[in-house]
């Protein structure tokens, strides 16, 4: 048996933070760094996971760029639509932007409270926080 000075020279290091995409999104819409880890895409420098809690993979780095292109691109749009409405109809798009938000808020905590992983959890708990709040400021 080896001890444990020993062996945590060996020891891996300690998993990365995570992060949704939503807000994955509005990262990246801010210029943040993405690399793919393996199969995976870090998003400065937490791991992508989905809704469910489980890790994005990825086939190619092009693919992945593609990812947060598009991403970063329906971000930007959906604030360039806002910005082109008028105020009852801002109003009202974003009135059922934030209905549509609330479910799926509701949907992360109810997989939040089924993950054993806490990084995980954490993630899905933040974007559902991050449901809540997205269109409150407009």
């Amino acid at each position: 048996m080896f001890s444990s000075a020993f062996s945590s020279a060996f020891a891996r290091p300690h998993p990365r933070p995570c992060i949704c995409p939503m807000m994955a999104q509005a990262a990246l819409m801010d210029g943040a760094a993405w690399s793919l880890v393996g199969s995976s895409l870090v998003i400065d420098e937490k791991l992508l996971i989905g809704p469910a809690g489980k890790v994005f993979e990825f086939l190619s780095v092009e693919s992945a760029a593609r990812w947060a292109a598009n991403t970063a691109a329906a971000g930007a749009g959906q604030v360039s639509i806002i910005a082109g409405l008028s105020g009852p109809a801002a109003a009202a798009w974003v009135a059922r932007k934030r209905e549509k938000l609330a479910v799926i808020a509701g949907r992360l905590v109810a997989a939040a409270a089924r993950q054993g992983d806490e990084r995980k959890r954490a993630a899905l708990l933040a974007e559902s926080d991050f449901c809540y709040s997205k269109w409150a400021a407009v």
